[in-house]
């Protein structure tokens, strides 16, 4: 085993955080979605916000969108799970990385909304 491909190596991590930074790209849309769909059912029962008057086609279509960001969740595990075995690398902490560094893009465009209109 070259130094490389040990898992304490640093070039080895850069896989999984190159990788999990393009899907956490790709996830802002269905995490955006995701928060949407709190912010008018659960969130909005629970009066913590408001629901937007002009939402009247019922929950059916939110039901869609959700299962199309359940496709997204599940492709992101199992990339990230073909990617913790090549690399080799520990699961107690491949896997909090992972999480965290996909949900970077996610939280840049929310607390910096302007930068997503330049993005896109």
């Amino acid at each position: 085993m070259t130094n490389a491909t040990k898992p304490d190596s640093w070039l080895v991590w850069l896989a999984p955080i190159s990788l999990n930074t393009v899907l956490g790209g790709v996830g802002v849309l269905p995490l955006a979605f995701v928060w949407m769909f709190l912010a008018q059912y659960p969130l909005a029962a629970l009066g913590l916000t408001q629901r937007d008057p002009t939402d009247n086609d019922g929950i059916l279509p939110w039901l869609i969108l959700l299962g199309g960001v359940g496709l997204f969740f599940v492709l992101w595990a199992v990339v990230n799970k073909v990617t913790c075995r090549v690399t080799r690398l520990p699961n107690r902490r491949y896997w909090p990385l992972s999480v965290i560094v996909s949900l970077v893009p996610f939280v840049f465009f929310a607390v910096f909304p302007d930068a997503w209109k330049a993005w896109s």
